[in-house]
């Protein structure tokens, strides 16, 4: 299967067959990306990303559960599974050419952080299936959740805002999953601008330091 990038209304169509509408990707950005900005530097370095990444698969799990979608956080991966038991969705942050229609399949884009042993696995995994769905009429017994494709839901901060796309993983070199075969880059960005930028919220803050001066007098 050769890799692919959909775009514009290719892009919704493809969402559709996966059972998503545009919103489904882009309301769940939206609320993780205000809880972040509520950290603030008296949190602990890194609080923001970290409730960025939680809050948008917690989310993203909120509004498809009526839809009837489930979840899992087997291995540390926090899935949302479609009802058909079939793939999962993870929202995961990247760096590099996120939401570029022009990235190429490979290297351009990568997952920010190094991943373990269970990503790998799950990549590889990816990487062997030849079809997400099953053929009509064939009886298919639901698969373990560690054995199913997973989406990538990719995302990206910067001064420019936060870029994001749903992209299937298929391999990775060295800790970095930055191999795509399918990438799904949608027009509509509603998140541009430095407001967006969760990345400046992690920036390191100097120790300060309190001088506060103690006069010794004599006992009473």
């Amino acid at each position: 299967m050769e890799a692919v990038c959909h775009v514009g209304d290719d892009a919704v169509q493809r969402l559709h067959t996966l059972g998503l509408e545009p919103d489904d990707i882009c309301v769940p950005l939206g609320r993780a990306s205000a809880e972040a900005r509520l950290s603030t530097e008296l949190d602990s370095p890194g609080m923001a990303g970290y409730t960025f990444w939680s809050r948008c698969n917690r989310f993203f799990r909120e509004q498809m559960q009526d839809d009837g979608w489930t979840y899992s956080n087997s291995q540390q991966i926090l899935r949302c599974i479609h009802p058909s038991g079939r793939f999962a969705i993870t929202a995961v942050s990247a760096s590099g050419n996120v939401g570029e229609e022009g990235a190429s399949w490979s290297g351009d884009i990568r997952t920010k952080n190094p991943k373990g042993p269970a990503v790998a696995r799950l990549v590889q995994r990816n990487g062997e299936q030849l079809a997400l769905f099953h053929v009509p009429g064939q009886r298919v017994e639901t698969p373990d959740i560690n054995e199913i494709p997973t989406w990538f839901l990719l995302y990206k901060s910067s001064k420019e805002g936060l870029a994001f796309e749903l992209s299937m993983p298929v391999d990775m070199h060295g800790k970095y999953v930055d191999t795509w075969r399918e990438r799904i880059v949608l027009d509509e960005n509603p998140f541009r601008g430095p407001e967006f930028d969760i990345k400046r919220l992690d920036e390191a803050v100097e120790d300060v330091t309190v001088d506060v001066p103690v006069e010794f007098k004599g006992a009473i």
